[in-house]
């Protein structure tokens, strides 16, 4: 049994090459495309890998992805801290335990590896002991209407060679906001997909998440679309959805801004769709325009904090606090995304008394998804709600009566009949519109029975 797995899927520019050389004559090896799955392959339903390849399995996809813009440095931290979060979480957090049980999740911590190389390349003393700015990859010879490459050296902020790897994506590849220009800080490439480390990117995904949308741009996924999927980017605390590349309403943009706001309640930013006047910029060919226009699902851009390169004091001062319950939530309604952000969360369930007989309760709280007054809350034991098996017991209000945005609940569990060990309580409630939230659930053990005492009798009575 694996809970995590790393999957070479496939080789930076570079690495392609065999190498190459900077303008200033630095050897740049290139790097494998790595990403990391946390599943717990003893549930089955998970995806097979086989080498270097991937077939679909059942379980909710949630993709994480950073850096492809290679100086938000910040970025790959962030994607090993929420590893690190599902690893160190297994067992001993609830909520970790069941989303590794039952969902899948991907984290590519750096999506752009040659560039991160000539980020760092700047900190040696020869180049003035500062990283290079770079935000591209390190494609140097494109010959784009028969002229080559961009030959600025060292790079410069807004001037070096590379491709954008941000606008270099399939799906609207080659719009607002992308540069034909190689010197360009936004250059989109000679073509769509046309370097490695965004066409294996998408075979990865789209190998993990099924097409769920039709292919006219007013098409919309169904409200049942399953995977969720986040790229980590900086500056500017936001949260970014669809369309990138055109100031018009996408077709679930109810849902996704649904999602977005709800994220924003976590970290604190703006939530708003990209190209939208009073929010960013067109970015045509971006990773979040691709998943959701080639797939369907839910997809977002995260501008991490105020600045590319921040003292590193920032992750874990607020950059880390901030995100980590963002993501939790995304990971957390990866199963249905469209319609479980519609639905109230379930918060601090708990499971009292030394048994057997012992109080559940929790907070049911629709403020932040609707604002609609509660209508239910169930649990389940030992197997989430959405399984066949699954006995659902309702909850009452405290108070007697659901008739408010937030509620307590409270119920009774009798655990006499339970087999002793740690058990898992999965909890969920539904507002009066009908919509279920996502899960939260919580351990609690039931004791082995005392052993049975042998009488020590007289020899004679044992005869």
């Amino acid at each position: 049994m694996y809970k995590r797995q790393l999957l070479t899927y496939g080789q930076s520019y570079c690495l392609n090459l065999g190498g190459c050389v900077t303008l200033g004559g630095d050897a740049l090896p290139g790097y494998p495309l790595r990403a990391i799955r946390v599943t717990n392959e003893a549930v089955a339903g998970g995806s097979t890998i086989t080498g270097s390849s991937v077939s679909r399995g059942q379980k909710p996809v949630f993709f994480l992805m950073a850096n492809i813009h290679a100086r938000e440095i910040t970025t790959p931290e962030l994607a090993m801290r929420f590893l690190n979060l599902l690893l160190d979480g297994y067992g001993t957090d609830a909520d970790v335990t069941w989303l590794v049980d039952y969902h899948e999740i991907w984290i590519v911590p750096t999506a752009n590896p040659d560039g991160h190389w000539l980020v760092e390349l700047g900190e040696r003393p020869e180049y003035g002991g500062l990283p290079f700015y770079q935000r591209k990859n390190a494609r140097l010879h494109n010959f784009i209407a028969g002229v080559d490459d961009c030959f600025v050296w060292p790079p410069g902020e807004s001037t070096h060679f590379g491709v954008d790897l941000n606008r270099n994506h399939t799906f609207a590849w080659g719009g607002d906001g992308s540069s034909p220009q190689p010197c360009h800080a936004t250059f989109r490439g000679p073509g769509a997909a046309s370097e490695s480390e965004t066409a294996r990117l998408e075979a990865l995904v789209t190998a993990l998440v099924p097409d769920q949308r039709g292919p006219e741009m007013d098409d919309p996924a169904p409200d049942n679309t399953t995977g969720l999927f986040i790229t980590l980017h900086s500056f500017g605390d936001l949260i970014l959805w669809p369309w990138g590349h055109l100031a018009v309403d996408a077709p679930n943009k109810a849902d996704l801004q649904a999602i977005g706001d709800k994220l924003a309640t976590f970290n604190g930013y703006r939530s708003c769709q990209s190209a939208a006047w009073d929010c960013l910029y067109a970015a045509a060919g971006a990773s979040d325009d691709w998943a959701y226009g080639g797939l369907g699902i839910p997809a977002f851009t995260f501008e991490v904090g105020g600045a590319f390169m921040p003292d590193y004091s920032e992750i874990d001062g607020s950059q880390w606090p901030e995100n980590r319950p963002a993501l939790l939530y995304a990971a957390k309604i990866a199963r249905t995304p469209y319609q479980t952000v519609h639905g109230p969360d379930a918060r601090r369930p708990i499971v009292a008394g030394p048994g057997p007989l012992r109080l559940v309760s929790a907070t049911i709280d629709a403020t932040g998804n609707g604002n609609r007054p509660i209508a239910a809350a169930v649990y389940t034991l030992d197997v989430p709600p959405w399984e066949d098996d699954a006995t659902p017991v309702p909850l009452a209000s405290a108070d007697d009566a659901f008739d408010s945005p937030v509620e307590s609940v409270v119920a009774e569990l009798d655990s006499s009949a339970l087999a002793p060990g740690r058990h898992i309580l999965y909890l969920r409630g539904q507002d009066n519109a009908g919509n279920w939230g996502p899960v939260s659930a919580a351990f609690f053990t039931v004791p082995t029975p005392p052993a049975t005492e042998w009488l020590f009798l007289p020899s004679i009575l044992r005869q």
